[in-house]
Order: structure tokens, then C-alpha cells, then sequence
């Protein structure tokens, strides 16, 4: 019954995203603004977003070794998987199927803790994205000013608030497992212990690198619709992919397109049109590194490789 209701829930949240659009964009209008996209500009953004999924697989493979993996499958293998993974996640609802067949797939990375071992650390990735989304928009809250008004500020402290606490609580899990709730408890008795705190502090790193180089990619295909700084970009782009940690929509969708079309009018003046082009065009271009992953689970399938 509860997955029935989440499924519902998302399912509305979704919708009423799309209907925002429905009424404020002139569907038209946007058509040919996606148009207007320089076919080189749409391969720069496709060619950012697959270089964040290496960096995420590098990401991973030192989140393993920090947290004492002893069977860590090879850079090139951590990257194939990567790219499948994020073929799942832009294909399937939820944004997590890929996340959750990686921890499976590496489940032998662990000696004791197994799949339970390596579905932590999927999920301790998740958590330093989210951290790195909130930093990349307080940066650009930071050299904006205060274009953006008092809203945004709220949802930067608090959001980058609960991401830090939730980073800062990982390392000492399995301490306060026994006084958390029940089922809070019991995940964080899961996790595997840290053992290298520097590579955990390497991976929070690499999840800035991660999210910037999507940023870099929704600023070029905004920048081709209208000058903006690309400092002025990172109060749209990060808050537009933070949409895909919503437990109301499908993987972002709707929510993500509103965010685009709701902020760049009333910060940069730009036609909701182009706004909606923008954020599309950055949809394509994670399907097609998807497309990639999918291509690269056939492979792997041909050569029948588990």
C-alpha cells in the first residue's frame, strides 16, 4: 500500500509540474527556441554530462577504499557499470534503479558486509551529490548578490544544513545506530566502518567536480539562448537537479522544467520559452549519455559479462 501511495504521489507531483508548464509556456515558442541550440553547443553539454558519470565512477572507487573494500573491481569495469547505471536512472522512474543495480553488481567488493557493504556506499554517493548541489547554489547565491531574493537563501541554508549533517553523521553511523529510530537505526548499523577518512574527503570533492560539470553543461545551453554568467546559472541549475531528490516526482520531471521556467524569468528576464528550452536541452543530453549506458549494457551482455 505504501509503494502504492508513493506512486501516486509522485505520480501528481509530476503532473502538476507539467501542467505548471502547460500554462505559462508557449509550447511553440519553446520548440523553436530548443531549435535555436547550436548542434555544437548540444554536443559540449553531452560531452560535460558523460565526463561527470567518469568522475562519479572515480568518485565511487574511492568511496570503496575509504570504506575498506577489499575486492575493488578495476577503474575501467567502475566506469562500464556507471554508465549503465545512469542508462537506468534516466530511463526508469525513481532515478535510483541504476544506483541500486551498481551496489548489487559489487556486492563481492566487500568481504562481510557484501551487498549490504556496497549499496551503503551507493547510498553514502547519493548524499555527497546532494551536498554538492546545495554548495554550488550557495556559490552562486554568494557572487550574485541578492538577485535572487530571500527565498533561495532559505532553501540554500537549510538544504545545504541537512546535507552537511547528514555527511557529518556518516562517518559515526554504526556509533549512533542504537539511538536512532528503528529503521534509521537499523540502515546505519549497516554501514561498513570508515577507514580512510581522507579518501571520504577526496570523494566529497569529486561530488562538487561531478555536479559542476552538469552545471557547466545547463550553462552552455543557456548561455546560447541568452548572455548569462555562469555564476548566475548555478541559482538555476543545481536547484533544477536537486528536483531528482524529490520523493514527489519521477525522477525530477516537471518539478525540474518549473524550476527552469519559474526562476530564469524573474532572474535574468528570459522568455519562459527559452527557459523551457534550456532545461530540455539538458534532458536530452542525459538521455543520450543514457543511450550510451544502454549501448554498454548490450556489450556487456554479448560478452557475458555478469
Amino acid at each position: 500500500m505504501s509503494r502504492r501511495v508513493g506512486l501516486v504521489l509522485r505520480l501528481l507531483g509530476t503532473a502538476a509540474g507539467l501542467a505548471f508548464i502547460a500554462t505559462r509556456v508557449d509550447l511553440d515558442a519553446a520548440r523553436g527556441a530548443l531549435a535555436r541550440i547550436p548542434l555544437a553547443t548540444f554536443a559540449l553539454a553531452i560531452a560535460l554530462v558523460a565526463a561527470n558519470v567518469v568522475v562519479g565512477a572515480l568518485r565511487w572507487r574511492v568511496l570503496l577504499v575509504a570504506y575498506g573494500a577489499t575486492a575493488i573491481p578495476r577503474a575501467g569495469r567502475l566506469v562500464q557499470l556507471y554508465f549503465v547505471a545512469f542508462f537506468y536512472n534516466n530511463y526508469l522512474p525513481g532515478a535510483v534503479a541504476g544506483d541500486v543495480g551498481r551496489g548489487v553488481v559489487t556486492r563481492d567488493a566487500f568481504a562481510s558486509e557484501g551487498a549490504t557493504g556496497a549499496l551503503a556506499v551507493v547510498l553514502v554517493e547519493r548524499v555527497l551529490g546532494l551536498l554538492a548541489l546545495f554548495v554550488l547554489l550557495a556559490v552562486g547565491l554568494v557572487t550574485t548578490g541578492d538577485a535572487s531574493g530571500a527565498t533561495l537563501w532559505w532553501w540554500t541554508v537549510l538544504g545545504s544544513a541537512g546535507s552537511v549533517a547528514l555527511v557529518a553523521m556518516i562517518p559515526i553511523a554504526r556509533r549512533i545506530a542504537p539511538y536512532l529510530p528503528r529503521k534509521l537505526g537499523e540502515l546505519a548499523g549497516k554501514l561498513p566502518r570508515l577507514h580512510a577518512p581522507r579518501a571520504f574527503a577526496a570523494a566529497i570533492a569529486l561530488s562538487i567536480v561531478t555536479q559542476l560539470l552538469v552545471a557547466l553543461a545547463g550553462w552552455v545551453l543557456l548561455d546560447a539562448l541568452a548572455p548569462i554568467a555562469l555564476s548566475a546559472s548555478l541559482l538555476v541549475v543545481p536547484l533544477a537537479a536537486a528536483t531528482a531528490f524529490l520523493p514527489i516526482t519521477v525522477g525530477g520531471a516537471g518539478a525540474r522544467e518549473a524550476v527552469y521556467v519559474a526562476l530564469c524569468g524573474r532572474l535574468f528576464g528570459m522568455p519562459e520559452a527559452d527557459a523551457l528550452a534550456a532545461s530540455l536541452g539538458l534532458w536530452l543530453a542525459h538521455l543520450a549519455v543514457g543511450a550510451a549506458g544502454g549501448v554498454t549494457q548490450l556489450a556487456i551482455r554479448r560478452r557475458g559479462v555478469p
